[in-house]
C-alpha cells in the first residue's frame, strides 16, 4: 500500500473499529456489572424483610406457613434450603454469609435464581423469578408495614430508619394529604390497597416507579421509591466511555501520523543539511509510499550533484592542464615565427601552428562531448541497430588510418538470424563506442586488433581486443576518469587525451549496460561492452542508472 491517503484512511479505519469494538465491550462489561449491583440493591430490602419474617416463626410448621405465604405474596415459589443441598461458588458463599442478595442470571431462559442467607442459620432462601412485577412492589410494601407492626409506634421511626438502610431505593413515610394523586388512586389508598405509580420525571429523561400503602389508621402513608428504571447508558457512563473512545483514537492517530512526521523531519533535515552545502547528505527514509519514494529521489539527485561538481572540478583540473600544453606550443610557435625570414621556413611553421591548433580543436571538442554526457539526462531514440552493418562501417572508417594493423572481425555472423543480428540502442551512440574503443585500440596495438559481437543471457556483447602491452588489473578502473593515462606504455605519445574511455563508460551506463576491462587472446587489452538486447521503448538516457 503506497498511498500515504490509503495508509492513513485504512489505519483510521481499523483504529475506529477496535476503538467501537474496545467501547461497546466495555460497555457491555459496565452495564453487566451495574445490573448485578441494580438487581440485588433493588432485592436486598425485600428478602431482608421476608428473612426477618421467617425468623420469628417459633416452629416449624409456622415457618413452612409463612414460607407459602411469601410464596403467594411474591407469585413465586420460595424455598427454605439447608446450607449442604445448595452448590454455591466461592464468592457467592461469601457474599452470602456478609448478608447480601445473590443472583444467579439464566439470559437463554429469562430467568434469575435468587439466594439470602437467613441471619445466623445455615438456611438458604431461594426463589426463581422470570420477571419483576407490580405483585412483588406490593409484596415489599406489606411486608416492609407487618415488620414495623412487630414494635410499639413510639418505636417506629428508629426501625423505620434502621430498616431503611437495607433497601437499594428511598423509604419515606408521608401525611396522605401531601401526596400529589388523583381521586381513584386516593380511593384505593382508602381502601387500604396498594398503589403503585409511574413517575417520568419533569425532564422525562428517566422513568421510575413509586409504591404508595397507607400505614393503619395513622393518617400516614409508606412511600417506596422512586425505584429507578435501570438506566443502560446514563451520562455518566456515557461521558466515561466518550472520553475513552476520544483518547483511543487519538492515540491510535497518533501512531499512524508519528512515523510520517518522523520520517519528514528525517527529510527535512538532510535537505537543510544539502542546503548549507554538505554533499554527502542523505535521506534516511525508506518505504515504498511517497515519501520512501522522495526520499530515494532526494538521494539520487544529492549524489548526482556530488558526481557532477566533482566531475566539474576534476575535469577543471585537468583541462588548465591539457590546455596548457597546445597553448605553449603556439606561443613559441609564434615566437619561432617571427624569427623566421625565409618564406618556405615561415610556411613550415604555420603548418606546425594548424597542426596545434587542430589539435586544441579536438581536446575542446571531446570535452564538449564529454560535458554533455555528463549533464544528466538526455533522451535517445531507441530502436533496433544491425549490429553487422555497425562493425562493417567502423571497419570502412578504420582502414584508411589502420597503416600496417591489422583489423579482423572475429564473428561467426552465420549463426546469427537477421533478427538475432538487431540491438536496440542509439545507433551514433553505439557508434561512438565501437569507434572509441578501436580507435583506442589503434594505439597500442603491435599487429592485429580484433572485434567480435555476441548474445549472452538477454545481452548484447561487444569486444574489442588487441595484441598490445595490456592494462594491469590494479590500473583497470582508473583509465576511464577523464584525462587518466597510464605508465609509459600508454602515454601521450600515443595520441588522445584520456577522455575516450569516459565517453564509452558513460554512454554504456546510459544504456544501462557496463563496461569490463580484460586481457584479450593475443595478450593485449580486452574490452566487452554488454548492454540489454531489449529495451523499453521511450528510454529516457540515465533512467536506468
Amino acid at each position: 500500500m503506497n498511498s500515504i491517503f490509503l495508509r492513513i484512511y485504512a489505519g483510521m479505519l481499523l483504529a475506529v473499529l477496535l476503538v467501537g469494538a474496545f467501547s461497546y465491550g466495555l460497555v457491555q462489561l459496565i452495564n453487566g456489572y451495574r445490573s448485578d449491583v441494580y438487581r440485588e440493591s433493588m432485592a436486598h430490602g425485600t428478602f431482608y424483610l421476608m428473612a426477618k419474617g421467617l425468623q420469628r416463626q417459633g416452629s416449624a410448621a409456622e415457618r413452612e406457613a409463612r414460607r407459602e405465604l411469601l410464596s403467594r405474596l411474591l407469585g413465586a415459589e420460595i424455598l427454605l434450603q439447608p446450607e449442604d443441598d445448595v452448590v454455591l461458588t466461592y464468592r457467592e458463599r461469601l457474599d452470602l454469609e456478609q448478608g447480601f442478595v445473590v443472583m444467579r442470571l439464566n439470559q437463554a431462559e429469562s430467568y434469575a435464581d435468587i439466594f439470602y442467607q437467613l441471619p445466623g442459620e445455615p438456611v438458604y432462601i431461594q426463589t426463581r423469578m422470570d420477571k419483576v412485577s407490580e405483585q412483588q412492589a406490593r409484596a415489599t410494601a406489606l411486608l416492609l408495614l407487618d415488620e414495623l407492626a412487630q414494635y410499639p409506634l413510639s418505636e417506629w421511626d428508629t426501625e423505620f430508619e434502621r430498616i431503611s438502610k437495607r433497601f437499594g431505593y428511598p423509604l419515606a413515610r408521608v401525611p396522605m394529604e401531601t401526596l400529589r394523586l388523583d381521586g381513584e388512586q386516593r380511593q384505593r389508598l382508602a381502601r387500604r390497597e396498594v398503589v403503585l405509580v409511574l413517575d417520568e420525571g419533569a425532564s422525562r429523561a428517566r422513568s421510575s416507579v413509586m409504591v404508595y400503602a397507607p400505614i393503619g389508621n395513622t393518617g400516614e402513608v409508606l412511600v417506596l421509591g422512586p425505584l429507578a428504571l435501570f438506566d443502560w447508558m446514563p451520562l455518566e457512563m456515557s461521558v466515561l466511555v466518550g472520553v475513552l473512545g476520544l483518547s483511543a483514537m487519538g492515540l491510535a492517530t497518533y501512531f499512524l501520523v508519528r512515523p510520517l512526521q518522523s520520517r519528514l523531519r528525517k527529510l527535512d533535515a538532510a535537505v537543510r543539511q544539502l542546503g548549507s552545502g554538505d554533499l554527502d547528505a542523505r535521506a534516511d527514509v525508506s518505504g515504498q509510499d511517497a515519501i520512501g519514494q522522495l526520499g530515494l529521489t532526494f538521494n539520487g539527485m544529492t549524489e548526482h550533484i556530488r558526481r557532477l561538481i566533482e566531475s566539474q572540478r576534476e575535469m577543471t583540473r585537468a583541462v588548465s592542464h591539457e590546455l596548457r600544453t597546445p597553448v605553449a606550443r603556439l606561443r613559441f610557435g609564434l615566437e619561432m615565427l617571427a624569427d623566421c625570414d625565409a618564406a618556405d621556413e615561415r610556411r613550415s611553421k604555420l603548418d606546425e601552428l594548424d597542426g596545434d591548433i587542430e589539435q586544441l580543436d579536438e581536446l575542446i571538442d571531446e570535452i564538449l562531448t564529454f560535458a554533455r554526457l555528463e549533464e544528466g539526462t538526455p533522451t535517445i531514440d531507441l530502436k533496433p541497430v544491425d549490429m553487422h552493418d555497425l562493425f562493417d562501417q567502423i571497419r570502412r572508417q578504420i582502414d584508411p588510418i589502420k597503416g600496417d594493423l591489422t583489423l579482423r572481425d572475429v564473428t561467426d555472423w552465420t549463426q546469427f538470424s537477421e533478427a538475432a543480428r538487431q540491438a536496440e540502442g542509439e545507433e551514433r551512440y553505439l557508434h561512438r563506442i565501437l569507434q572509441n574503443l578501436v580507435t583506442n585500440a589503434l594505439r597500442y596495438a603491435r599487429q592485429e586488433i580484433t572485434l567480435r559481437y555476441s548474445v549472452q543471457q538477454g545481452m548484447a556483447v561487444m569486444e574489442v581486443g588487441d595484441d598490445g602491452p595490456g592494462i594491469p588489473e590494479n590500473e583497470r578502473e582508473r583509465i576511464f576518469k577523464p584525462f587518466a593515462r597510464l605508465d609509459k606504455s600508454r602515454h601521450r605519445a600515443s595520441g588522445g587525451y584520456g577522455l575516450g574511455l569516459s565517453i564509452v563508460q558513460r554512454i554504456v551506463e546510459w544504456h544501462g549496460g557496463r563496461i569490463e576491462v580484460g586481457r584479450s587472446d593475443q595478450g593485449g587489452a580486452l574490452f566487452r561492452v554488454s548492454w540489454p538486447r531489449e529495451q523499453r521503448a521511450g528510454h529516457v538516457l540515465g533512467e536506468q542508472r
